[in-house]
């Protein structure tokens, strides 16, 4: 964390509340790059490198979408949206959660618009397969179970 805050409470605060490393302004540049080199050394938590849900198989880095053996062409839009489904695969995710993971945070249309990339993806990942994999959950959202 960069700030112009340099008290302490204000220090344990962003780092109680999730920051790695804290730097108060007016800092130095050579301070910043060593700090930026020791975060790098100590690495982060190995991601995998795809997302497996049931025979449903997403990778985040390249953007792909497999069924089995079939690769599924979907828009960066629906891949977002179900990558936010998979990544909570078998719980319930609201509409909210799927705006704020998938849309701009300035997004200011209808909320609706994840029912219209919730139906394109079961088209495209479920009903060609004969599969029900993304639930709606009456009043609380979506989910995405393994089906096979």
């Amino acid at each position: 964390m960069l700030t112009a805050k340099d008290g302490v409470h204000d220090e344990a605060e962003a780092l109680d509340t999730g920051a790695d490393d804290y730097l108060s302004k007016p800092f130095s540049y050579v301070v910043l790059l060593a700090r930026l080199r020791a975060l790098v050394r100590r690495g982060g938590p190995a991601r995998p490198v795809s997302i497996a849900v049931g025979d449903l198989t997403l990778d985040p880095a390249g953007l792909r979408c497999r069924r089995g053996e079939v690769d599924i062409a979907l828009t960066p839009k629906e891949f977002a949206v179900l990558h936010g489904l998979a990544r909570r695969a078998g719980e319930v995710v609201s509409k909210r959660e799927l705006l704020a993971q998938a849309w701009d945070f300035a997004y200011d249309g209808d909320p609706n618009i994840v029912e219209v990339y919730v139906s394109a993806l079961r088209r495209k990942i479920d009903a060609p397969f004969g599969r029900t994999s993304l639930v709606t959950v009456r009043g609380a959202g979506y989910r995405l179970e393994a089906t096979s």
